[in-house]
């Protein structure tokens, strides 16, 4: 699997086209053209997967909650400060990449955001499945409920980290993904190899 980083109008329609095709959670190409670091997956000369890494102002996940609940101290106070950035847009073609790969995924999607230097690392999901995997290093809950489109379901979330927490969190679920995806891909192999030693 290769990662390449998406400049051009020509390099990112793919990308957005890609991600409405899978997600049902409509995007501005501008907003695509405008963030940090537009992030795709390929093998071979499919796309997998990819992100989008943003601090610009204003963030996509703050205008995504309903006028009401963005004025909430504990939510513009993290979103609206200009202190933070979002790792958005992110999707996986699951049938196509490993548990290893798609673990790669994750991790560069938190090294690019670290990159950015913001204190709070801010994530979302329309998808349960997808949000207990971030939430397993973004652990802040910061709303819950459904986001300012039409259409959307009623458990959208978003949630956060401090970057050290996220640095801790994700070397910490990495190490133990990897072992664990090592231990299930070879675990016959392993314990053949411990009974031909006895």
């Amino acid at each position: 699997m290769d990662s390449q980083l998406l400049y051009s109008h020509d390099q990112i329609r793919p990308f957005a086209e890609m991600f409405s095709s899978v997600c049902r959670n409509p995007v501005d190409i501008d907003y695509f053209g405008g963030a940090d670091r537009v992030r795709a997956f390929f093998r071979g000369d499919h796309m997998v997967g990819g992100y989008v890494v943003n601090a610009r102002q204003p963030l996509r996940y703050l205008q995504m909650i309903p006028g009401p609940q963005r004025e909430q101290k504990a939510i513009s106070s993290i979103l609206d400060g200009g202190d933070a950035c979002e790792i958005a847009c992110l999707w996986l073609n699951r049938a196509r990449l490993t548990t290893q790969q798609r673990n790669n995924v994750y991790l560069l999607a938190a090294m690019d955001a670290l990159a950015t230097r913001r204190r709070w690392v801010v994530g979302g999901s329309i998808s349960p499945k997808l949000a207990q995997t971030q939430k397993r290093v973004l652990p802040r809950v910061l709303y819950t409920g459904p986001w300012d489109y039409e259409g959307s379901p009623p458990e959208a979330q978003i949630y956060c980290a401090n970057w050290w927490q996220l640095a801790a969190m994700i070397t910490a679920a990495y190490s133990r993904t990897t072992m664990e995806d090592f231990l299930r891909r070879n675990w016959a192999r392993l314990r053949g190899q411990r009974t031909r030693w006895r």
